[in-house]
């Protein structure tokens, strides 16, 4: 056998272990097993720490439900009745300040805007307290929340209170440390009982959905 033979299986033979070892252990695995892992935190809110959002949005006025049959232009008496409203405006500002990582309390006021079918003007202004329940990832938070208070009602030259219960949830993406976007939707339940003595009107539970273009400032 000549000398560049034996130099050849010599290394040949050297080699085989350091090819069945890159066979076990390719490099790009060992490369990625010696980098460290980064972990993303999801934001953790305490005590002292508050939001303030800002919506802006449509409703939509669902239907009226009557404890007594009410008499219709129709002239017909029904208990579910319609509205008979446009779509509406609505826009709201609300404070909230956490209690721990995932609850908060704060308030509310939002107005509403809709035309009626004899193209009066609608004003609706509900001012509530909020209780709410955070769901929050790394890129997302999904607030969970509740509201409880009264709406002031006008209609042409006539004002009236109702009563209103609001949940809803917020869909938002955490752009920065300081700003959350996204969209909130809710559920306005409103009940108008017949204020004054002797008032044999029928009490009035009204049904509403919101969808609002929602930005969140943490501070």
């Amino acid at each position: 056998m000549s000398y560049l033979s034996r130099r050849f299986w010599s290394g040949a033979v050297l080699a085989l272990p350091l090819l069945g070892l890159m066979a076990l252990y390719p490099p790009a695995l060992l490369s990625q097993e010696s980098e460290p892992e980064v972990e993303v935190e999801v934001p953790r809110y305490s005590l002292g720490d508050n939001t303030l959002s800002m919506r802006v949005g449509v409703g939509l006025p669902l239907f009226l439900l009557a404890t007594d049959a009410v008499e219709t232009h129709r002239g017909d008496s029904q208990q579910v009745l319609s509205p008979n409203l446009s779509f509406m405006g609505t826009a709201a500002v609300n404070w909230n300040a956490y209690l721990d990582p995932s609850f908060t309390i704060g308030m509310e006021v939002s107005g509403a805007l809709a035309i009626t079918n004899n193209a009066a003007l609608l004003y609706l202004v509900p001012i509530l307290g909020r209780g709410g329940y955070v769901i929050s990832t790394p890129q997302m938070e999904i607030p969970l929340m509740l509201g409880l208070g009264a709406m002031v009602m006008r209609l042409a030259d006539q004002t009236s209170v109702a009563f209103t219960v609001q949940p809803g949830a917020s869909f938002l993406w955490r752009a920065t440390s300081d700003w959350s976007f996204g969209v909130t939707a809710e559920y306005w339940f409103t009940w108008e009982p017949p204020w004054g003595e002797g008032n044999d009107n029928p009490h009035l539970f009204g049904n509403f959905v919101t969808a609002t273009a929602t930005a969140v400032y943490h501070f």
